[in-house]
């Protein structure tokens, strides 16, 4: 082949990378996907192992993944074995060997492994709680079914310990809060405004978990562990009502929910004698007070709807160049295969928006047009071009080089969801939404993102331009220059098989029979409806789970999470130690002010 030959190949390469962006995590996993969205487990998994594996960059998303598919097929043994080596992998990939870091930093964060965002960490430990929850529901002895108690007891503090690390490292709500009301930090905010800055990051941190504070609650209530309960339940409810709500866009609903199973177990913690009453007419309506009495017996049915599947990560083509008279860097998005998504996220999140970049844009309009230096981030290098000129930074970047940068297309509501009991209709409640989380991680990791990509993208121009200079420049430089920019990526990756969110509702029964049937609405407006029948006992507390899935409007497919089956064996006198180990409960944490 000639040189023009092979250079007008790289050029038409090019052309196509930047028109139709390099293939995502999810376009490799769009089989898998697909099965399992039409509740072909089995195929899903089969789909899975082709296009991930167990060792790897990616090894991670292969055990999170599959945990997933496994949990659905109520293999919950096989996916906490999963869930445990994914949560090893994690904590083995929070340092990242300096020879992996340069490996990235020359090629992309593909090539690099994935480690997870803290609320993907967190939702391992939250899948281990339910896949237990589970294990007890199989149970075939009474022993058998502590035990899994037990394991959903371990694994609700192992999530207090993760939910009390990210406090400490991020702050609370609360302090959040308190940080917000003071004066001078309200002035820095009024003049971040004048200068464009759309997004206060701080706000969109994820510094805690209010759905991992409640189910830790209704793990330590099924083991008798009431004022452990009772803290977990408080800590849910001072979580969602500080901020969890308002940032994820939840019901509002479950800050009193949350305050009704704090009271609930205060009552039958006992010694609350006169505080539940005060926190009771503080927190709650007079019809949650009235419903307090019938709690105190009866049977609890405990529905969780995992709804919708976690967005894909993109990824969006940004063009750097030099402006030499101004001694500045120019970022901008390519407006060839850039959709508007693309272009609403760059502007908020990379645009110059403040005055004196509106009165430079508008004395450059003659040139190159005020609308399109709307979308047009500029760096000033000051002092600093002369540093980059000397490490080849602007001779390599010349007058155009591709960055990549990662993102996410907004993310749609979905509709409600109605829980019919024996004909008595309750709104599920929207408890936690992954997708949010995702989201806004990766919103406040944006101007990481940016930083990353423009550094990785210059030192390889740098290297592409020392290869040229070596070749003897000419068309090989040019072909330098190609070959470097198609390397690059954004990195896509993320745990696919979340839930887009997570809503719950919790309902008082009398013992006996009962009817559940779940309508649950999704993207454009399919519907969908999962039933079951149930039998309950006194002091039950009975979960059942829908995972609500539906592409193109097939049905859902959905696996009921039972609590332990009614009449289990006593357990034989030779594990008396070990059931009552199981049934005795564990040292109490501090009581937290109410």
């Amino acid at each position: 082949m000639s040189a023009f030959h092979f250079l007008k190949s790289l050029a038409v390469l090019f052309v196509i990378m930047v028109m139709s962006g390099c293939a995502t995590y999810g376009d490799g996993l769009n089989k898998a996907i697909t099965e399992f969205q039409q509740g072909h487990f089995d195929k899903a998994e089969s789909a899975l192992q082709q296009a991930l594996k167990p060792e790897g960059n990616d090894r991670l998303l292969y055990h999170l993944e599959l945990a997933v598919i496994k949990h659905l097929q109520n293999d919950f043994a096989a996916s906490n074995a999963l869930l445990d080596q994914a949560e090893r992998i994690a904590d083995e990939l929070e340092t990242i060997l300096l020879s992996d870091t340069l490996s990235v930093l020359m090629s992309n964060p593909r090539q690099g492994p994935y480690g997870g965002a803290d609320f993907e960490r967190l939702h391992i430990n939250y899948y281990k709680a339910l896949n237990f929850f589970g294990l007890a529901m199989q149970a075939e002895s009474r022993n058998a079914y502590l035990d899994a108690l037990e394991g959903a007891r371990i694994e609700s503090r192992r999530l207090i310990i993760r939910l009390n690390d990210m406090r400490t490292r991020k702050g609370t709500y609360q302090e959040q809060a308190d940080k917000d009301a003071q004066t001078f930090t309200q002035l820095l905010k009024i003049f971040e405004k004048l200068q464009g800055n759309l997004i206060d990051m701080d706000q969109l941190q994820y510094r805690d978990d209010a759905m991992a504070h409640y189910l830790t609650g209704i793990s330590f209530e099924k083991n008798g562990e009431y004022n452990d309960a009772r803290i977990s339940y408080q800590n849910a409810a001072t979580t969602y009502e500080q901020g969890f709500v308002k940032q994820y866009r939840l019901d509002e609903a479950m800050i009193e929910q949350s305050w009704f199973d704090t009271i609930r177990m205060m009552r039958k913690d006992g010694g609350y004698n006169g505080e539940w009453q005060r926190l009771a007419r503080q927190k709650l309506s007079p019809e949650r007070r009235q419903e307090l009495d019938q709690w105190m017996t009866g049977a609890q049915v405990i529905v969780l709807e995992h709804k919708g599947m976690a967005p894909h990560r993109k990824e969006m083509n940004l063009e750097l160049s030099v402006n030499p008279d101004r001694q500045t860097l120019q970022l901008r998005p390519y407006f060839h295969g850039n959709d508007i998504n693309q272009l609403a996220w760059f502007y908020v999140l990379y645009a110059d928006k403040d005055l004196f970049d509106a009165i430079t844009h508008y004395l450059d309009a003659t040139v190159v047009g005020f609308v399109f230096n709307s979308f047009t981030k500029t760096v000033n290098l000051g002092p600093l071009w002369s540093v980059a000129e000397d490490l080849g930074a602007i001779r390599a970047i010349g007058g155009s080089l591709r960055v990549t940068v990662p993102y996410y297309d907004p993310v749609p509501p979905l509709g409600d969801s109605v829980l019919f009991v024996n004909g008595q209709q309750r709104p599920m409640l929207l408890a936690s939404n992954p997708a949010q989380m995702a989201l806004q991680e990766q919103i406040v990791r944006s101007g990481y993102h940016i930083q990353m990509a423009l550094a990785r993208s210059t030192l390889k121009a740098i290297s592409a331009d020392l290869v040229a200079q070596q070749a003897g420049g000419g068309l090989w430089s040019i072909a330098a220059s190609l070959a470097m920019q198609l390397t690059d990526a954004a990195e896509t990756r993320n745990w696919l098989l979340l839930p887009q969110d997570i809503r719950i509702q919790r309902i008082w029964l009398e013992p006996g029979n009962h009817q559940l049937t779940l309508q649950s609405t999704l993207a454009k407006s399919q519907s969908q409806q999962a039933s079951t029948d149930v039998s309950v006992n006194e002091g039950d507390i009975h979960f059942w789970r829908v995972r609500s899935v539906a592409p193109s409007g097939k049905t859902t497919h959905n696996t009921p999470l039972l609590d332990a089956p009614a009449n289990l064996p006593e357990a034989t006198e030779s594990n008396d130690d070990t059931t009552n180990e199981a049934r005795r409960p564990s040292k109490k944490r501090a009581a937290t002010p109410l």
